[in-house]
C-alpha cells in the first residue's frame, strides 16, 4: 500500500519517510524510475483489487493504464522534483512522490484523450491505446464494432487516469490546491485552443505562442515545478517561473519541428499528422508571415486530412526554404539561453542548478 501522507504541514514535516539529503544532478531520473513508477504500480494494484472486490470480472482499463504509463521520459515529475529541491534543498519525500505520480497519471490521461481527438495511430513508438484495444477485439472476435469498442475503452482508461491523479492530488498539502487546479485549467484550455485553432485555420503568431504556453509552458514545466515548491509550503521564485515558461515553450516548439522534420521513430507517432490537422504552430505562423502568394496557396493545404505523402514533402520543403524552420530553431535557442541565464541569477544549490540546466536542454533538444 502507498504510504499515507502526513497530516503535518510542510514546515512541520520533520522526518519524511523517504527524504534524503541534497540531491545529485541526475537524481530526477532515479526519482521517476525508483519512486514514482513503483508508486503508480502500487496504486493500480490497489485499484485492480477494488474492482475485484466490486465483483468486476474484468479490469481491462486498469491493465491498459498500467501498460501505458512509464513509456515516456517522466518530464513532469522530474520538473516537480527540481521545483521542490530548489526551495527545500532536499530530495523527495512521500508527498513529492505522490505529486510526481499524480502528474504522470494526469499526463497519461491527456495523451490517451489526445490520441482519441486526433485519431492518432501511434504513441511513443507503439500503436495508440485505442488501436491496441480495437485489435484485441478483432482477434478475439467479440461482438460489436471493434473501432468503437477500442475508442470507448480508451476513453474510460483516460478517465481512470484522471480520477486517480486527482485522488493523489487531493491528499497533498492544502497549499498545492491552487497549483493543481491551474494545471487542469491550462491543460484543458491549451488542448481546446489547439483543436479550435486548427478548425478556425488560425495561423497567427499570437495564437501559436498562447497554445505553446498553455499546453507546454505551464503544464509541462512551470506548473509541475510550482507543485513541487507548494509541497514544501513555498511559492516558486519568479525567476524559476520565467525559466519554466521559457523551457516549456522550447519544448513545444521542438515538438512542432519534430512533427514535420523528424522521423516516426524519433517522434513516436507519424510525422506529418500536425500538417494534416493544421495545428496552430509557430512554424506555420512564421511561414505565413514571410510567404509569397504562391507559397501561401501551398500553405493553405495544411489542415486537409487527405494530404498524401507528396503533399507532406512539398509542405516540409516550403517550411524549410522560406526560413520558418530556422526562425523557430532560433526561438528555441533564445529561450534556452535565457532560461540558463535565469538559473545563474537565482540562488540555487549547485546540484539543483545543474539538474535544471540539464533538464532544460533535454526538453528543448529532446534528449532528456
Amino acid at each position: 500500500m502507498l504510504p499515507r501522507p502526513s497530516t503535518a504541514t510542510p514546515t512541520e514535516h520533520a522526518g519524511p519517510a523517504r527524504a534524503v539529503g541534497a540531491p545529485a544532478p541526475d537524481a530526477d531520473r532515479k526519482f521517476v524510475t525508483q519512486q514514482v513508477m513503483p508508486a503508480i504500480a502500487e496504486l493500480l494494484a490497489e485499484e485492480r483489487l477494488r474492482w475485484k472486490q466490486n465483483d468486476a470480472a474484468w479490469s481491462d482499463p486498469v491493465d491498459a493504464l498500467q501498460d501505458f504509463v512509464g513509456g515516456g521520459k517522466g518530464l513532469r515529475p522530474r520538473f516537480c522534483y527540481w521545483g521542490h529541491a530548489a526551495v527545500s534543498h532536499r530530495g523527495a519525500d512521500d508527498l513529492v512522490v505522490r505529486a510526481g505520480a499524480a502528474l504522470e497519471l494526469l499526463h497519461a490521461f491527456a495523451l490517451i484523450h489526445d490520441d482519441l481527438m486526433d485519431a492518432s495511430s501511434m504513441r511513443r513508438g507503439r500503436p495508440a491505446l485505442h488501436r491496441v484495444v480495437s485489435e484485441t477485439h478483432r482477434e478475439r472476435r467479440w461482438s460489436g464494432d471493434p473501432t468503437r469498442y477500442g475508442e470507448a475503452t480508451a476513453m474510460l482508461t483516460g478517465d481512470l487516469a484522471f480520477g486517480l491523479s486527482c485522488r493523489l492530488a487531493a491528499e497533498l498539502p492544502p497549499a498545492t490546491r491552487e497549483v493543481w487546479n491551474a494545471l487542469i485549467s491550462t491543460l484543458t484550455a491549451g488542448q481546446f485552443l489547439d483543436l479550435n485553432g486548427a478548425a478556425r485555420r488560425d495561423r497567427s503568431v499570437a495564437t501559436a505562442r498562447t497554445v505553446a504556453g498553455l499546453k507546454s509552458g505551464h503544464y509541462t514545466v512551470t506548473g509541475p515545478m510550482a507543485l513541487g515548491a507548494a509541497v514544501a509550503g513555498r511559492e516558486l521564485p519568479h525567476r524559476l517561473v520565467r525559466y519554466g515558461d521559457l523551457v516549456g515553450e522550447a519544448f513545444q516548439l521542438r515538438d512542432d519541428l519534430l512533427g514535420v522534420f523528424g522521423d516516426d521513430a524519433q517522434l513516436g507517432k507519424p510525422v506529418g499528422d500536425d500538417l494534416r490537422e493544421g495545428k496552430p504552430t509557430l512554424l506555420l505562423a512564421e511561414a505565413r508571415a514571410v510567404a509569397t502568394p504562391d507559397q501561401l496557396r501551398m500553405l493553405d493545404l495544411a489542415g486537409r486530412p487527405d494530404l498524401d505523402a507528396a503533399d507532406i514533402r512539398a509542405l516540409t520543403r516550403l517550411l524549410d526554404t522560406c526560413g520558418a524552420r530556422a526562425r523557430v530553431e532560433r526561438r528555441i535557442d533564445t529561450d534556452l539561453r535565457q532560461a540558463h541565464e535565469l538559473l545563474t541569477e537565482q540562488p540555487l544549490a549547485p546540484a539543483a542548478r545543474a539538474g535544471l540546466r540539464q533538464l532544460a536542454d533535454g526538453a528543448g533538444r529532446r534528449t532528456a
